[in-house]
């Protein structure tokens, strides 16, 4: 009987390492960048935030949508399983994340993919379909900043509004400590909750949930300073004509009319509305977020 168990465990553990593949591709500048493949089925490329975070936050999603889709964690250029690359203004630009993306569909050999992103990942998204609308399927937009930076300011006041008190004196006072593992854990802990409707969850969630995430400063420095000058998607996301759906939490950091403005843009877009949930609503109403995702690709054949 124990012969047998130990059988089906381990026939259990290979179907998994069998089912999930890492592999690399080249860029077309020369670079090898990795990614994750799980699943079979039409392509759904799972781009991560930040900017500068790994692809291993949204392991989730690719294990709810595996199901019926190849799903591709793409480890974008600088970051986790593609670190191992030139970081600098050259290379850490949107136009080259965009780049990375066409040249990942090439590698794939596929016609056309679709893509789902959050936060800057959803930007992300609205520029490969600005720059190449005819490539993709569909686009499925979460948490999603806006086709320009018209939303910062506001977000920026959210972001000091939905502070509390002592909340802001734990960031003043972890700031001002020498530089260290622990003071820069403690100010990711408070710089992050406001992106949380729920503070305490927020408090016992982001140590576990960015423990593991890989994060590239120098990248996410490098991207926002080229953002800041060549992030205005508004004159080429017209042109993009496919399916695309937006999943905005109702509580996120991110102001609604980001939603809005990207609807006006690509008129066939829908808004789906998740309750109760700042900028991360896998975290904070899975119950109502994972039915949203699976049933916004459901019509993808």
């Amino acid at each position: 009987m124990k012969t047998l168990k130990l059988i089906f465990a381990l026939t259990l553990i290979f179907n998994a390492l069998e089912a999930q593949e890492t592999l690399s591709f080249k860029t077309s500048d020369g670079e090898t960048l990795f990614y994750t493949k799980t699943g079979k089925g039409p392509v759904i490329v799972l781009l991560s935030g930040g900017p500068g975070y790994g692809a291993s936050a949204l392991q989730q999603w690719a294990d709810t949508l595996s199901k019926k889709f190849e799903c591709i964690l793409f480890e974008q250029r600088g970051i986790g399983l593609s670190g191992n690359v030139k970081v600098d203004s050259t290379t850490i630009n949107l136009k080259r994340a965009v780049l990375d993306i066409e040249d990942l569909r090439k590698h794939l050999g596929n016609e056309q993919i679709s893509l789902c992103g959050i936060s800057w990942g959803a930007g992300l998204a609205q520029a490969y379909v600005s720059y190449f609308p005819d490539k993709v399927k569909k686009i499925v937009l979460i948490s999603a900043m806006g086709p320009d930076l018209t939303f910062l300011p506001a977000m920026n006041d959210n972001k000091k509004m939905r502070l509390y008190p002592n909340e802001r004196d734990s960031i003043q006072y972890w700031s001002n400590q020498p530089p260290s593992q622990i003071s820069q854990f403690k100010q990711l802990i408070f710089s992050q909750l406001p992106y949380f409707y729920d503070h305490t969850l927020g408090y016992n969630i982001i140590p576990k949930a960015f423990s593991n995430v890989a994060f590239n400063a120098k990248v996410s420095d490098l991207m926002w300073k080229d953002l800041d000058k060549n992030y205005d998607l508004k004159s080429r996301l017209v042109n993009y004509k496919g399916q695309c759906i937006i999943i905005r939490p109702r509580q996120d950091i991110i102001p609604g009319d980001a939603a809005y403005q990207i609807r006006e843009l690509i008129p066939q877009a829908k808004i789906v509305i998740i309750e109760r949930s700042g900028h991360y609503p896998q975290i904070e109403n899975p119950n109502a977020f994972f039915p949203a995702l699976k049933n916004a690709f459901s019509d993808i054949k």
